[in-house]
């Protein structure tokens, strides 16, 4: 019995012996190349048993692997969850089973509930996907847009270009009817936007801030109008819409602010009672040291405009309405009375009338008398009726 075993043992010991010598192992080659070297039964025709199988499983194990199997090969004979039938190997670095390809393979997103076209994990673990209904994810395996990037902190887009003048362009292509057969588009009918959405405390918010390109009157061929429009959300409220146009451009080049059909060339939305409400409001500054054609110009006391090279004061006319008493009147005697004109000042013009009839053989006069204070005077002409003036309202103009 010893001499029967004997050389087999020794043919194991021989086997055993080049292994350790040497380091490599070759199966059907004497000269392996490598750790490992297996050669087929024929290159040329090869058997359809030449291969090799690795472990082969129906799912993941319950525990992971840990450390010592980093990098450990199984292959998953059939869909498991969102792993799809294939060879996967261990990434103890992600705690994760990785799908072994270089290429993009059939997947499913991590919620399971809606395939994937395609899927491929990046070095950082950012996913790549497609989606059956063509949408595009980068760093997300569920992009609710067609294209949707997420990535924490710097996230912007970048499309570089040489040889101008063919520089960059993000093109809207939109019109009506199908991809077959398109059509024109209508009055308002939407050309393509810039839209941003925040968080609302619960998810994304509707769009807060847009600047949208629109078909400014219905198109035909040789007639495509166009225009901007410039959307922002007002406080205590959460979508664009609600607050209307903030700015509009037209096709004319009539700018509207405040408003969505400008008829003038700068065209504003009319004022309120509330503070900071006015259409138009000038902060005060220093005047051009030499006037400009067509500027106007506010120094925080007068309003100026300038229609060529001289700069002229525009006259700002100030009005009060006071009820005057005036005494009893003789013959040549004058009596005054002041009234109240907020920003009236000495020097100013002014003019004065009563608000209705008033008795004969009187005349009247006016003048700004001191800062805010206009003085009304009352005479009687030459006559020998004595005259005592019904109390009455009183209307003062002041040119500045």
């Amino acid at each position: 019995m010893i001499k029967k075993y004997t050389p087999i043992f020794s043919i194991l010991l021989v086997v055993m012996t080049v292994s350790i010598s040497f380091g490599q192992v070759g199966i059907r080659t004497s000269t392996p190349k490598s750790i490992i070297d297996l050669e087929a039964s024929n290159t040329a025709a090869p058997s359809n048993t030449d291969g090799i199988l690795i472990p082969r499983i129906d799912t993941f194990p319950a525990t992971n692997p840990g450390a010592d199997q980093d990098g450990m090969l199984v292959f998953l004979s059939t869909d498991s969850g969102w792993y799809k039938k294939g060879i996967h190997f261990w990434d103890n670095s992600k705690l994760a089973w990785i799908p072994y390809g270089g290429e993009f393979v059939d997947s499913y997103n991590v919620k399971g509930d809606n395939l994937a076209y395609a899927k491929q994990a990046t070095r950082n673990g950012s996913p790549v996907v497609i989606l059956d209904n063509g949408r595009i994810g980068m760093g997300t395996e569920e992009p609710t847009e067609s294209l949707e990037l997420k990535f924490e902190g710097d996230n912007d887009i970048q499309v570089s270009s040489v040889q101008n003048p063919n520089a960059p362009n993000i093109i809207f292509y939109t019109a009506n009817g199908s991809f077959a057969s398109r059509d024109f588009l209508n009055d308002g009918d939407p050309i393509g936007s810039m839209a941003g959405t925040v968080w609302n405390g619960s998810g994304r918010s509707e769009v807060v801030a847009s600047v949208s390109s629109l078909a400014d009157g219905d198109h035909s061929s040789g007639n495509l109008p166009t225009k901007f429009e410039f959307n922002v959300t007002q406080a205590n409220d959460t979508d664009a819409d609600n607050g209307g146009v903030e700015m509009t451009i037209r096709a004319t080049g009539r700018v509207g602010i405040g408003t969505s059909d400008p008829t003038a060339t700068l065209e504003l939305k009319d004022g309120g009672t509330n503070p900071g409400s006015a259409p138009l409001k000038f902060n005060a500054g220093t005047n051009l040291s030499t006037p400009e054609a067509g500027a106007f110009e506010y120094d925080g006391t007068h309003l100026y405009f300038t229609p060529n090279s001289t700069r002229n004061i525009l006259m700002k006319g100030l009005s009060a309405t006071a009820t005057l008493d005036f005494p009893i009147l003789v013959n040549g005697v004058t009596d005054q009375l002041t009234v109240s004109v907020p920003g009236a000042t000495p020097g100013s013009s002014c003019n004065c009338a009563p608000l209705g009839s008033i008795e004969n053989d009187l005349k009247w006069s006016c003048f700004v008398s001191a800062a805010n204070t206009v003085t009304v005077r009352l005479s009687k002409l030459n006559t020998s009726d004595i005259i005592d003036p019904a109390s009455k309202s009183w209307k003062v103009t002041v040119i500045e």
